[in-house]
């Protein structure tokens, strides 16, 4: 990627806009979903979970069930990491040279990047979380891949509607 060194850039205060606090707020949301239904079935959980499962959806490896926690754990730490992050957009890498003239621009872009992004994750996590248990219970027989190439796409789709953006707020 192109652009000047980072201690090069202008550090500018941004506030978050009202759309970006609720995307952060969804990511939040998406966190609790994950747990709530593993407090919720824990009990009847086997010893013995789902942890992977094929491109057709059926599980093909299986571990303590324990291991169903990494998800929204995972997904804790990429949101705190993520919110950190955020708040130091001159430190990031932008794929066009940042100037005082473009600074605040593309600050905003790669701060609502990590955000959509953070939210996108938690919320994927979230649902691998749910369809665990769905597939662990029995109330499903396969796991939704389709579903999850379909975040995964959105995810792509983010970044480059991202790209774009950036490339012509330059």
């Amino acid at each position: 990627m192109t652009g000047n060194a980072p201690n090069q850039r202008p550090v500018i205060s941004l506030g978050l806009s009202p759309v970006l606090v609720a995307v952060d707020i969804a990511a939040a949301i998406a966190l609790l979903l994950a747990v709530l239904p593993i407090v919720k079935f824990w009990a009847v959980l086997p010893d013995r979970i789902p942890i992977h499962f094929g491109l057709g959806g059926l599980p093909d490896a299986w571990a303590d069930k324990v291991t169903i926690w990494m998800m929204p754990t995972v997904g804790a730490i990429i949101f705190a990491v993520l919110t950190a992050v955020s708040r130091y957009p001159h430190t990031f890498n932008y794929p066009v040279p940042i100037t005082s003239e473009n600074a605040r621009r593309q600050y905003l872009l790669g701060r609502g990047l990590l955000v959509w992004l953070k939210a996108e994750i938690c919320w994927l996590l979230a649902f691998v979380v749910r369809q665990q248990i769905l597939v662990t219970l029995g109330n499903v027989q396969r796991f939704s891949v389709e579903l999850v190439l379909g975040i995964i796409v959105l995810m792509f789709a983010t970044v480059g509607v991202y790209l774009l953006k950036a490339y012509l707020d330059r």
